[in-house]
């Protein structure tokens, strides 16, 4: 007896959900993250402005790129500028020198704009960001690596910087212990994150800003800030800069 196409479809509707439902929730998490790059942020540039709006103030002098790929590069630079302000590093040579990893950079162009002797995005959606055309071309590696598990060798690292990708990782705890296996002695630890926010299917974790500072022992906090706005919708941010006992 022939199926009717009324019933096909149901079934196909079906069956789609079903698939979406049994997909590996990174899979899922990923998705939505690109999709925010490739529908928020990347129109944004496109269209003459920034997300965030702040690039042109941290780079005084400049006016508005002409072409796409110049307000990439401004976006990019400016990242730098706006992780040494604020963390409270009033030296602009901060990075120059040093091996720094940068922990879920997405698009803004971090580690290419860094000046450090090796810079390295780890970020698990390179290749698919890659495909997507969102990468700049530089000198930097970038690791499509989970954040708990980064290929490098223990205290190797002389500097890490974890903005505003804490709460989107699978295990926050174990990123954090992952960044200080890193660190050489001496070594600098940058963390921005949200705390006290409603978890969302790309950020599931709602962080407590003390149960973060433990989680750094036995490494010496050398710099905090509290926001009044967070980077999401609710809560609020937290600046901590620690750095590796000697």
């Amino acid at each position: 007896m022939p199926v009717r196409i009324p019933d096909l479809l149901t079934r196909l509707r079906v069956g789609l959900r079903l698939r979406q439902r049994l997909r590996p929730p990174a899979d899922v998490k990923g998705d939505e993250e690109l999709a925010w790059w490739l529908q928020k942020w990347n129109p944004a540039l496109t269209g003459d402005d920034f997300v965030p709006d702040d690039v042109l103030e941290l780079l005084p002098g400049e006016e508005l790129a002409p072409t796409y790929e110049g307000r990439r590069w401004q976006q990019a630079r400016a990242a730098v500028r706006r992780i040494l302000q604020e963390s409270g590093i009033e030296d602009t040579n901060f990075f120059d020198g040093k091996v720094v990893v940068d922990i879920g950079p997405g698009a803004l162009g971090f580690p290419d704009a860094c000046p450090a002797r090796m810079s390295i995005g780890v970020e698990p959606l390179a290749h698919r960001f890659a495909d997507a055309g969102l990468m700049l071309s530089s000198d930097a590696v970038y690791l499509a690596a989970r954040a708990e598990a980064i290929p490098l060798i223990s205290g190797t690292v002389d500097v890490v910087v974890a903005r505003n990708s804490l709460d989107h990782v699978d295990d926050p705890r174990a990123v954090v212990a992952e960044a200080r296996r890193l660190l050489r002695p001496g070594g600098t630890l940058i963390l921005n994150f949200d705390v006290d926010h409603t978890p969302t299917p790309t950020e599931p974790h709602a962080l407590d800003a003390e149960q973060v500072r433990s989680w750094l022992h036995p490494m010496a906090l050398v710099f905090e800030d509290a926001w009044t706005y967070p980077h999401g919708y609710d809560g609020h941010a937290v600046v901590l800069v620690a750095t590796q006992p000697w």
